[in-house]
């Protein structure tokens, strides 16, 4: 084991030796090349020592990139084209440099040592183009071409709910972010991501996934991570995972992480939902931010103090943000004075959650005040169809949750109006199954989530059994 250890210490000194044969053996070969003028013949004497010192650290590079293939982290065809090439290398500079400096006694014509080191470049490039394969992936070369061509280009799927979850959603994330490091020719950690059998697999430190659970699974740890920390993935310098496609991955593991579900057969919170429905054609809108841009001054402190005190909790919805984040989860009797508290924070609130509470239709006449809103939770409410169209100002409403109220389509239909909605919430509502499809067409593009998940049974819930 001491021995094992030993190697894969001294294979790790690669990738700075193997940059010495690189310069050593160019600089040989050009200073070769120009000693042929008389004005460059005071070179002739280093050429022999460089091209010597090029051969050496050849054959160095290639020992030391042996050990290092054993440490398993490389594999394939790649590997193995670049170690051949690799020794062509060593070999080929060695007589070169026998030739040049006059260690062979066989005569040969004069212009075998240039023609030599015209293939002793040409093998140097090849060897080199394959280990930067190696270390960066497939195409490092037309990468920054490739990405730029694939934001002009990005696919887009047709209907959201029909693609799969895994190859239409997952898939092509880790494809484009991971498979250089964690691919079929490099596998850090001993670990793959380009199949599912690998993922599942693992690598040295485990399972990849933990179905279920994000927080444990290796493949999501990694990505929260700050990416100064040296565990952080993808590496800093490569191209890191968006916020959406975070938040993706995390909704994907944490509901099974099955590579064979559909969209439709996982749950979608208004978190999710705008963001699948950004990766969707047609008329779905893209995902807005849920938080204006534009700077804003602080709330006025005896206002937020205020309803502290009757017990809401108010917090800003971002460190250094003045925008404002309203909860009233704690507390089940609302009153309509306690809601016009709210009206003095209309530019500085953005979210707000007053589900599970006793307001009603009268509540939302402050509510409609609040215009900057982009989040807003009226579930399990008294509100009715008369009280929603008070909500037609709020033309920045993104999502919207009337779950457990008596909200109907014609209600809904009143806020026609509120182009920037994305995405409402309907389950257990007044709105009948027979009126989706008018009310899709009031909304083109809007997801109307109508709940009813089935949740898959996973390895460590608990299951009661009563006779």
């Amino acid at each position: 084991m001491l021995l094992l250890n030993i190697a894969g210490f001294l294979g790790r000194f690669h990738p700075l030796l193997v940059h010495l044969p690189i310069g050593m053996l160019l600089l040989g070969v050009g200073m070769h090349w120009l000693s042929r003028k008389p004005g460059y013949r005071n070179l002739r004497p280093g050429i022999s020592v460089t091209l010597l010192l090029g051969a050496l650290s050849a054959v160095f590079s290639c020992i030391s990139g042996w050990l290092l293939a054993g440490s398993g982290e490389y594999e394939g065809s790649t590997l193995d084209q670049h170690m051949w090439m690799g020794i062509a290398v060593a070999v080929i500079s060695i007589v070169y440099y026998l030739l040049y400096a006059g260690r062979i006694s066989v005569r040969l014509p004069s212009y075998i040592p240039y023609l030599l080191s015209l293939v002793l470049v040409l093998i140097l490039s090849i060897t080199g183009h394959l280990g930067g394969t190696l270390t960066h992936g497939e195409g490092y070369l037309t990468g920054a071409f490739a990405e730029k061509e694939a934001a002009m280009e990005k696919k887009v799927i047709p209907d959201v709910q029909q693609a799969m979850a895994y190859d239409d959603i997952i898939q092509p994330m880790l494809q484009g972010k991971c498979y250089s490091c964690h691919g079929v020719s490099k596998q850090k950690g001993k670990l793959r991501l380009d199949s599912r059998e690998a993922i599942l697999k693992g690598g040295e430190e485990g399972a990849a996934l933990v179905p279920g659970n994000s927080d444990e699974s290796i493949l999501y740890k990694r990505l929260v991570l700050d990416e100064a920390d040296k565990k952080h993935m993808p590496p800093k310098g490569k191209t890191q995972f968006t916020a959406s496609e975070i938040e993706l991955m995390h909704w994907w593991i944490n509901n099974g992480a099955g590579f064979d579900k559909a969209v439709k057969e996982l749950p979608q919170d208004e978190k999710i939902a705008p963001l699948l429905l950004a990766l969707q054609s047609g008329n779905a809108a893209p995902s807005k931010p849920d938080v204006p841009s534009d700077p804003v001054s602080p709330g006025a402190p005896d206002v937020i103090n205020q309803l502290k005190e009757a017990g809401a909790t108010v917090i800003p919805v971002a460190a250094g943000s003045n925008y404002l984040s309203v909860n009233f989860i704690s507390l089940k009797s609302v009153t309509d004075a306690e809601m016009q508290l709210l009206e003095p924070l209309a530019p500085q609130l953005v979210w707000l959650k007053a589900g599970g509470t006793s307001i009603t239709d009268g509540s939302l006449k402050s509510i409609a005040k609040l215009t900057n809103l982009t989040r807003l939770s009226l579930d399990n409410t008294a509100i009715t169809d008369e009280g929603i169209q008070q909500l037609q100002p709020l033309g920045h409403l993104l999502y919207l949750n009337i779950v457990g109220t008596r909200v109907s389509a014609t209600g809904l239909t009143s806020l026609k109006p509120l182009q920037n909605l994305q995405s409402i919430y309907l389950y257990q509502s007044a709105v009948d199954h027979a009126d989706l499809e008018t009310l899709q067409n009031t909304f083109p593009g809007v997801v109307l989530d109508t709940g009813g998940y089935s949740l898959p049974l996973l390895e460590g819930d608990t299951t009661e059994i009563k006779p």
